[in-house]
């Protein structure tokens, strides 16, 4: 194994002696031009392996003997497991009416002990995943760690107009009908109730180009509530404006039309599409399923916090625009981000954030993993100080569920919108945090005023939050603190927000957090979290105070009654370390 001097120098670092921390020139600096190139600016430590400029904020880390599943490795499928179509199976798929020339136009085989069909999945000819479907029960399964794509790949890169369905017996059955621009999802359509929905559609978005470039896109699936679930995340994804959907009533799916209707009645499906119902005009006729399921199941309610005390306040509620206030550097950044971490540990969602003010990245990811690990994330308190394999192990959950906005050209609103959106089709983002509000550049009409503006600022943001089915949270400061007869802060106003009270007035629900002690003590952590608005109460919460709460600067923690929502989550992963 390479010494760790080996390893810092394989990037241009020269470390002086064996010290374990030392300062060097940064090649980096040189690399880019900065004047100060021959200046000692770079710290390194010959333990860690961690370095970081302070200069340019080149930083990263050279230790290599750890294992941590940073990156999945997928594998080819073996193809010895798999032979030449049987009989068995042919006739199965001519009894769901598959002709014979698509089978093999498809080069669809069978299982190695014959009794599954084998629907491979190509990608510029290439055999690079398949799933099985057995015969005499309807057992699915695909090829070890495969790549998830979307099957017929290589016959609708470049086609136009694409069919997706939700299996491969309902795609090929549009080519019986001869329409060949036919795909499917690899996993079918997800359950309802499925928390891990990214990962049933990772073929969506490991084939996303496909789906870009397309005009016309005919959302095919099941006429059954997860088919409607399915079409539902499809059009989110792709854009109403893509979207067709085909209606197979009274029959369930394509192959159900295809045998019962035949090929010309399966064709007038795709003819009669119609466009999603985002036209801005409705009727009860329109949504008279979606009321009639309101009335029988109750109405979509906030999702919860995972802190009992939290959720009489406040919960999650798509489509709704959240305002976080409070005093400069009193957490409020620090709170949302953690109610953000526990709803992306529990409930698998995914965020995109712009935090200018929680720049560079690294400062923003660390704190998230501080609070991750429950330790810091900084040698310099190596009393609390998380190993690396912890520190991996939070930069990968970091990976998969919080993504950073962060143009580079402008903090315009609408180019902070392109990019959520983006991470909405590909990442399947649940929220947006702005923080804070006055980080974007805003683009006041002539002779506007601030209050009217505003207003017109907070409609573009729950057009977009309603439009893309997610949650926004605005952080926006209070006004200059002023002190009571007991100087102490007086509690943080929605009608004192900076810009004023038209913030509060277009907002779903106004929260706030609150240190009534730090002008008494500064070392005081104790917080207090509380909503003055909620506007759907019978849905989300109810305006009130919550006490009780610490924040624990060696964890970077809050407590609520002296406990962490996190303890649970730690028992978890070292139950998960051990195994």
């Amino acid at each position: 194994m390479q010494t760790m001097k080996q390893q810092f120098e394989k990037l241009g670092i020269i470390p002086r002696g064996n010290n374990t921390q030392q300062k060097v020139k940064c090649p980096n600096c040189y690399k880019i031009g900065k004047e100060h190139y021959n200046d000692p600016c770079l710290s390194i430590n010959l333990e860690t392996g961690m370095f970081n400029c302070h200069k340019c904020s080149w930083s990263g880390m050279v230790k290599t003997d750890y294992f941590m599943p940073i990156k999945k490795v997928y594998q080819k499928p073996v193809k010895n497991n798999l032979k030449k179509l049987n009989q068995r199976c042919r006739k199965f798929l001519n009894k769901r009416g598959i002709t014979d020339e698509v089978i093999d136009k498809n080069k669809i085989v069978s299982s190695r002990d014959g009794k599954s069909i084998v629907f491979p999945y190509f990608k510029n000819n290439e055999l690079i995943n398949y799933k099985t479907r057995g015969v005499n029960d309807k057992m699915f399964t695909q090829s070890r760690n495969g790549l998830p794509i979307i099957y017929n790949y290589d016959r609708v890169k470049n086609e136009k107009l694409i069919v997706i369905c939700e299996g491969e017996i309902d795609s090929l059955s549009w080519e019986v009908a001869g329409i060949t621009w036919h795909t499917s999802v690899n996993m079918g359509a997800p359950n309802v109730h499925d928390k891990n929905l990214d990962k049933k559609l990772e073929c969506i978005s490991n084939c996303y180009e496909v789906f870009e470039q397309a005009e016309r896109i005919y959302v095919a699936v099941d006429e059954d509530d997860n088919g409607r679930y399915l079409e539902e995340e499809l059009v989110r994804r792709f854009g109403a404006d893509k979207c067709q959907i085909v209606n197979f009533k009274p029959y369930k799916d394509a192959n159900e039309v295809l045998l019962n209707e035949g090929v010309e009645a399966l064709k007038d499906c795709v003819r009669q599409a119609h466009d999603p119902k985002i036209e801005g005009i409705f009727s009860v006729d329109d949504i008279q399923d979606s009321m009639l399921d309101g009335y029988r199941n109750g109405q979509e309610r906030g999702t919860t916090t995972y802190i009992p005390s939290v959720d009489s306040a406040w919960t999650w509620r798509n489509g709704e625009i959240n305002i976080w206030t409070g005093y400069q550097n009193e957490g409020k950044s620090m709170f949302l981000n953690q109610l953000a971490l526990l709803k992306a540990i529990h409930d698998g969602w995914k965020f995109g954030v712009f935090s200018p003010e929680n720049m560079p990245m690294n400062d923003f990811f660390n704190d998230l993993i501080e609070t991750f690990i429950g330790k810091s994330a900084d040698p310099y308190y190596e009393n609390n100080y998380m190993s690396e394999a912890e520190f991996r192990e939070g930069m990968h959950f970091m990976k998969k569920h919080f993504f950073v906005i962060y143009p580079k050209k402008s903090y315009k609103l609408d180019d902070i919108f392109d990019r959520a959106k983006f991470l909405v089709k590909t990442k399947g983002i649940r929220s947006l945090i702005i923080d804070p509000y006055n980080t974007i550049q805003h683009r006041m009409q002539y002779g506007e005023r601030e209050d009217l503006y505003i207003s017109r600022f907070m409609s573009e943001l729950k057009r977009f939050a309603i439009e893309n089915k997610i949650s926004i949270h605005l952080v926006a400061h209070q006004v200059t603190p002023q002190k009571d007869d007991n100087n102490r802060y007086y509690k943080p106003d929605l009608n004192k927000i900076k810009g004023g009270g038209t913030f509060s007035d277009k907002a779903d629900n106004v929260l706030f957090v609150w240190r009534p002690n730090r002008a008494l003590d500064f070392s005081d952590t104790s917080v207090v979290f509380g909503s003055q608005k909620i506007k759907k109460q019978k849905l989300v919460g109810y305006p009130q105070e919550i006490h009780g709460i610490t924040f624990d600067r060696k964890s970077s923690r809050y407590y609520f009654n002296n406990e962490t929502p996190f303890e649970e989550i730690d028992k978890i992963r070292c139950e998960e370390e051990q195994e």
